[in-house]
């Protein structure tokens, strides 16, 4: 009885729409000319789903009268923080149309923080250091990776499916291809500035 019982439950879960497995996208992102090849954001377009922001916020310090790291990837929703490690006083302010924010100037050991609600790429600056400047790209979904020294990076919890993934470096570099997950994918790229 309990047999006949687990096939119609499986039966009908099966009847009721294709089960979603969570898939893993690799590769490697190569710019010519360029050693070290960390910090390029590679992410999924056209996830479907509800994302909620992380519990843990990053954040983008102050270290060494630079912006560190100096291209952060967050979903939208999500808080960062802008902590100054530095001995001298800073800022952080953004003109961007889809998150324009001006923290003011604070001292060292003080943390500021803003909410990048919107989708879009986030142009990050310092009223007192010009030199200063990072980029926050906010997506829609979790679904992205950040690539380490070498080039190598990892996607994943990806939902089997079709997508478009995308290599993204600062200011305007990109490339995207169309992508099929299921199981482990791998996606590599090669950046130029024709891209």
């Amino acid at each position: 009885m309990k047999t006949k019982l687990m096939i119609v439950l499986l039966l009908f879960a099966i009847g009721n729409g294709p089960m979603v497995y969570a898939g893993t996208i690799t590769g490697k992102v190569q710019v010519p000319g360029k050693k070290d090849l960390s910090n390029i954001i590679v992410y999924l377009e056209n996830v479907k789903g509800t994302f909620q922001a992380p519990s843990k916020r990053p954040e983008m310090n102050h270290i060494n009268l630079q912006f560190v790291p100096g291209n952060l990837a967050v979903i939208q929703g999500t808080t960062v923080d802008f902590p100054n490690s530095d001995p001298v006083f800073h800022s952080a302010f953004s003109i961007s149309k889809t998150n324009p924010f001006d923290l003011g100037i604070y001292g060292q050991g003080r943390e500021k923080f803003v909410a990048f609600q919107n989708p879009g790429l986030v142009e990050i600056f310092c009223h007192i250091h010009s030199h200063m400047h990072a980029f926050v790209l906010v997506l829609e979904n979790p679904n992205f990776g950040i690539t380490s020294q070498d080039g190598s990076y990892t996607i994943r919890d990806v939902p089997n499916g079709n997508y478009s993934v995308k290599a993204w470096a600062s200011p305007s570099v990109n490339n995207a291809k169309a992508v099929n997950v299921s199981g482990t994918t791998t996606v590599d790229f090669t950046l130029t500035t024709e891209n």
